[in-house]
């Protein structure tokens, strides 16, 4: 059965229109939860604590706290008319072709929107503008967006293509042909204002919404409430405010004790006190539930982040910003968990196994104190501890199956960040990190991930190390690797690694890292009377053109860790054309001057030139693994590999064959005169330990050529 709501809650969730609605409604997400914070914070049920911000502040301390309330969750309505248009029409392919710029698309559902409330002054009731006023702004965020770009097209296709041209700017032409597709589309609005007008549907909706309540709470009983609980939660789930709707019907159920009189079980502190854990849909026990089986990632912080308001029954975050509105992976647990909830507190009350309540408390009350003071008793605490359980229980299950979609989606966007890169990376192009697409988003989270790593010496990456070996196994060296072993995403490519951070300006501070830490296992290793083998650290073209202090840096590694420059080399990576330039040159000088090897690594291939042997001081070459691969395929490829072994032969420079896989290819390069080998058909990389074993078997050369 799980399966089969998995397969239909992602087919859902990924729907085009319900996906850009949800990413409307996170961009929201920074001011929902200011607007939170500072309501939990205002209401704080702690007399001492209100009576000191009086005593500091005064009495109108709260009025700033009020201010910011209002700019945020007062206005929710406006917000997500913006935000949600805004979503849905960065998705259209008008707007990605950079044929209608998203902001005229925004600004027509903006007119909409005032088209079709029903005011003369154009000032919107606190109701319309904030969470009362949430779905009418979805609705005609979705239509609006999609009637424009159908009106639009319908425009391009039935009127004369220079009726609308101006002979002005582009950004001039383009504003006019929205003229007649933005025009529709408000007139749409404003028609449908006056037919429901006209047929009286805001005078049905009120009885359906306000009189049906009043006439189901008759008599109070639980079948009544499951009704409300229902019909409340879900008008939440579709943007609406289900409490607001209701809170005039239940205020007027108020706790009463009398002697020889029934007691009043299912009122509205009832519901507060036992159901509403942490705001409508009992949000307390999802939080919990995500907190301890969620996605163990950077979104645990803005969970954690939400547990203070939530505590206090301010749940707009999780309703709004998770968001579970129009989430179809929480909608049964959404509408169950009240019911559940509901059922337990109702009969351990009518049991008499808890006492009834008969003190009212804010609703800002945070739960165990809030039972408690409701019925003065110990009983109320342990009948919610008893009810979050029950509810984290009903949500656990459902948050896993969320928690699954949501790693595909990440493989998937993952995927596609890959191949955005390998394609910029042939054109070299920077464009990765300005995309407001998933890719783009993608691509900043892992570089927000680097950069806080590198600043705060908790760097998520590692190295590894791949042993470079004679004919015979033995190991002369090994080349560091970056490695990132990413908790979602496994393994990330050094490639995608270093194009982000070429474009976040970290490429600097990853070389210095990066070299490092390949010196420290350096020492280490010559600790454990390893040290006869050469190390090769990797450096960036573009690091060695802009790290005005590089070779410094390198001669400080050097005399920290006490290494021998004689066994350390520099390995110039070939992902862009090496600078040639007279400051480039010098540092090489420099470096070469104390004593360090520098090696041009997929030599024969890309950029490449047979002058970086003479203007880099080059004494290592590292043939390119392509011409590796097909070497025991096409007899050509042979002789390009015999030529650059002699010449560098007679160069005095060190050949490396990189990319070694099967026997075949040693014994072919064997015969050609190669004596230095890498690859898997050797070792894979290995951590820096595994590595020590590694030469501990096989022996190290302890001559080299």
């Amino acid at each position: 059965m799980f399966e089969k709501l998995d397969i239909l809650a992602s087919k859902l969730a990924n729907q085009q229109t319900i996906r850009a609605l949800r990413k409307g409604l996170i961009y929201m997400m920074p001011l929902i939860l200011i607007g939170s914070i500072i309501l939990a914070l205002i209401n704080l049920p702690i007399p001492a604590y209100q009576e000191f911000l009086i005593r500091l502040f005064g009495e109108g301390w709260k009025e700033i706290g009020l201010s910011i309330h209002k700019s945020t969750l007062k206005i929710m309505a406006i917000l997500t008319l913006i935000t949600v248009s805004y979503a849905i029409a960065r998705e259209k392919k008008l707007v990605k072709s950079g044929e209608v710029n998203s902001i005229i698309i925004v600004i027509t559902a903006f007119s909409s929107f005032f088209a079709f409330k029903d005011n003369t002054e154009l000032i919107l009731s606190e109701k319309a503008a904030g969470s009362g006023g949430m779905f009418e702004a979805i609705i005609i965020s979705i239509l609006a967006c999609k009637l424009f770009c159908f009106l639009y097209q319908c425009c391009d296709r039935v009127l004369p293509s220079n009726l609308m041209d101006y002979n002005g700017s582009a950004q001039i032409r383009a504003s006019f042909r929205a003229i007649i597709p933005g025009m529709f589309t408000i007139l749409f609005f404003c028609v449908a204002r006056e037919l429901f007008e006209l047929i009286g549907l805001n005078a049905i909706k009120a009885m359906l919404l306000q009189d049906l309540y009043k006439n189901w709470l008759t008599g109070h009983n639980y079948s009544s409430s499951v009704i409300i609980l229902l019909l409340t939660h879900i008008l939440w789930f579709f943007g609406i405010h289900g409490g607001n709707v209701v809170i005039d019907a239940l205020s007027e159920a108020t706790p009463v004790v009398n002697s020889g009189a029934a007691i009043t079980i299912l009122t509205k502190e009832f519901f507060d006190t036992y159901v509403y854990l942490g705001g409508a849909g009992a949000t307390l026990g999802l939080l919990v539930a995500l907190l301890l089986c969620g996605i163990k990632s950077g979104g645990n912080k803005w969970l954690k982040a939400s547990l203070f308001p939530t505590i206090f029954n301010i749940n707009e975050f999780m309703i709004y910003g998770l968001p579970i509105i129009f989430n179809p992976y929480y909608l049964i647990p959404f509408l169950l968990s009240p019911i559940v909830l509901s059922l337990t507190a109702w009969v351990s009350v009518r049991m008499e196994w808890v006492p009834p309540i008969t003190q009212e408390v804010a609703w800002t009350t945070p739960i165990f104190l809030s039972g408690y003071l409701s019925t003065g008793s110990v009983a109320g605490i342990v009948l919610q501890a008893v009810n979050l359980v029950l509810a984290v229980l009903i949500y656990i299950p459902f948050v896993r199956l969320q928690k699954g979609s949501h790693q595909q989606t990440c493989f998937t966007v993952f995927a596609n960040l890959v191949n955005e890169i390998n394609y910029i990376q042939e054109r070299q192009q920077n464009t990765i990190l300005n995309r407001h697409d998933e890719t783009g988003v993608l691509a900043r989270e892992l570089m927000n991930e680097m950069k806080h790593g590198l600043m705060n010496d908790c760097v998520p990456m590692h190295l590894e190390y791949q042993p470079k070996v004679n004919y015979k196994g033995e190991v002369m060296g090994a080349e560091a690797l970056l490695r990132w072993n990413h908790p979602i995403y496994g393994n990330v490519s050094p490639l995608i690694i270093l194009r982000i951070c070429d474009e976040a300006n970290l490429t600097n501070e990853l070389g210095r890292w990066v070299m490092k830490q390949a010196f420290r296992d350096f020492e280490h290793w010559s600790q454990q009377k390893c040290d006869k083998i050469c190390l090769s650290v990797n450096l960036s073209p573009r690091q060695l053109q802009e790290d005005a202090t590089l070779v410094q840096y390198i001669k400080s590694c050097i005399e920290l860790f006490h290494i021998d420059p004689g066994f350390m080399e520099l390995e110039l990576t070939e992902n862009a054309t090496i600078d040639l330039s007279a400051s480039t040159q010098n540092k090489l000088k420099q470096i070469r001057e104390f004593g360090m090897n520098l090696s041009i690594d997929d030599f024969g291939m890309g950029h490449s030139s047979l002058l970086y042997l003479c203007n880099l001081y080059t004494n290592v070459v590292k043939i390119d693994a392509s011409l590796i691969h097909n070497v025991s395929k096409d007899g050509y490829y042979g002789l390009i590999i015999k030529s650059i072994l002699s010449l560098c032969d007679q160069l005095n420079v060190k050949v490396i064959a990189e990319g070694v896989e099967t026997k075949e290819q040693v014994e072919i390069l064997h015969e050609l005169g190669c004596r230095y080998f890498q690859g898997f058909y050797f070792s894979k990389s290995l951590t820096s330990d595994k590595f020590l074993e590694y030469v501990m078997e096989n022996g190290c050369i302890q001559k080299q050529e």
